[in-house]
């Protein structure tokens, strides 16, 4: 028996078992696909890599950038892109290394071509009071501090980077850092004393951590593709989980599957976890690759974000040049729009793109990607949400759950969350030996 099972073969369950394995502990990762990774994934096609799932990391909480360390990888900063939001008619350009998640470089949003009333207020935002509500939403957040018109060209960006309206978000949910330099005299001047930008990618792709975890645990763990977990129940001594392919038992449960897919598992035993799992709101997303001669495609590297209303059906678009004869252009949909079919989502990406540079576009290759539910959607009443799941997991001991929809937005925060519910495992079960 198992002292430790994680359901879930993502990069919440491959760092959950290699925390757990680090401790010496006894430990079975069961994935029901036939690869690990999740929607962590980086596809290599003629030597062009193309990133599925997040491209990047922030460095706090830092538990991610230091684990890179230690399996041998090399994170390098993040290739500063111009980014473009285009709205109202108008193409804005945001300040360089601008990153909303810490702060960075946002009292530079005040040298952007706003009127002069605008500027007045950012140059007097230091003065605007706290929030009289404790979970206010991310739109209102932003209005409050910087006015509408600021928020009008940052929601575009916000939203194409939370993978869904940034409107109804949770400010402190989403974006807990950002608010807390509310109490450092003010966004703008709380942003002025960080000094870098803190995000990270790895230049062979975000695979490439999958793939040193995969190999850290291989000799350590059991890993166990293809078993697809059916249910989970206990008696007085273990857990038991439910595979099409037998029982397995373990002392302790780690579910790192996302609320979508974890209430599926808990219908037959716990269908009380199941309703609570099922109030988290997750949005589907797609990623469009086309891949175009450069001669044709001229444009330089950056990213475009579009506003609703501007005639756009894609959330983003991103330019690269893999190689000096090659332009490859990433093309972002959320939404129900991201569940259409692969040509129809191609045939839509071609029109945004051709829409945005103003030119034919004559795509040599175009690869589709979709991933139904699989971005959180932290909107009001996350804290809430979260705090009655972990009441109702009291009845259930030794079951622990991780996974982005309780970390929040981003891959430092799902691993530190992942770390976490580790150490509340072996917290559990060194107390049942004593």
């Amino acid at each position: 028996m198992s002292r430790i099972i994680v359901i879930g073969g993502g990069l919440a369950g491959l760092t959950a078992a290699y925390w757990a394995v680090e401790a010496g502990l006894e430990v079975s990762l069961l994935e029901a696909t036939h690869r690990f990774g999740g929607h962590t994934r980086t596809a290599k096609l003629d030597a062009i890599a193309l990133e599925l799932g997040e491209e990047f990391f922030e460095d706090t909480p830092d538990t991610l950038l230091n684990l890179c360390g230690l399996l041998g990888l090399e994170p390098q900063p993040l290739p500063d892109l111009r980014r473009v939001v285009r709205q109202g008619g108008q193409d804005w350009v945001l300040p360089a290394g601008l990153n909303l998640a810490s702060g960075y470089g946002l009292h530079q949003i005040a040298e952007l071509p706003f009127s002069r009333s605008v500027k007045w207020r950012l140059g007097t935002e230091r003065f605007t009071p706290t929030a009289l509500v404790k979970d206010e939403l991310l739109g209102a957040f932003f209005r409050r501090r910087l006015g509408p018109e600021v928020w009008g060209v940052l929601e575009p960006y916000l939203s194409a980077t939370l993978g869904g309206p940034a409107e109804d978000v949770s400010a402190p949910a989403a974006f807990g850092r950002l608010v807390g330099l509310e109490r450092k005299g003010g966004l703008l001047a709380g942003s002025r004393p960080l000094t870098t930008e803190g995000r990270w990618h790895l230049v062979e792709g975000m695979g490439a951590l999958i793939e040193a975890l995969s190999k850290h645990l291989f000799p350590k763990a059991r890993l166990l593709p293809h078993h697809q977990v059916w249910a989970i129940t206990r008696d007085s001594r273990s857990w038991t989980v439910h595979t099409q392919g037998g029982q397995l038992e373990a002392e302790a449960i780690i579910m790192a599957l996302s609320a979508p897919q974890a209430a599926k598992v808990f219908r037959p035993s716990a269908p009380q976890i199941t309703t609570l799992l099922n109030h988290f709101p997750h949005q589907h997303s797609a990623k469009v690759y086309l891949l175009c001669r450069r001669d044709e495609l001229t444009a330089g590297p950056g990213e475009f974000f579009f506003a609703r209303g501007e005639g756009y059906t894609s959330s983003a678009l991103k330019l690269t040049h893999p190689n000096p004869e090659m332009t490859l252009a990433r093309v972002q949909f959320a939404g129900e729009t991201a569940r259409s079919a692969d040509s129809e989502l191609s045939r839509l990406a071609e029109q945004d793109l051709a829409k945005c540079l103003q030119t034919r576009v004559r795509p040599l290759a175009a690869w589709v990607f979709r991933q139904p539910f699989s971005r959180p959607h932290f909107t009001q009443g996350q804290a809430r949400r979260t705090a009655d799941l972990e009441r109702e997991l009291v009845h259930a001991p030794g079951l622990f759950l991780t996974g982005s929809y309780l970390a929040g937005p981003g891959l430092a925060n799902l691993v530190e969350h992942s770390r976490q519910t580790t150490q509340h495992a072996l917290d559990f079960l060194a107390l049942s030996t004593a």
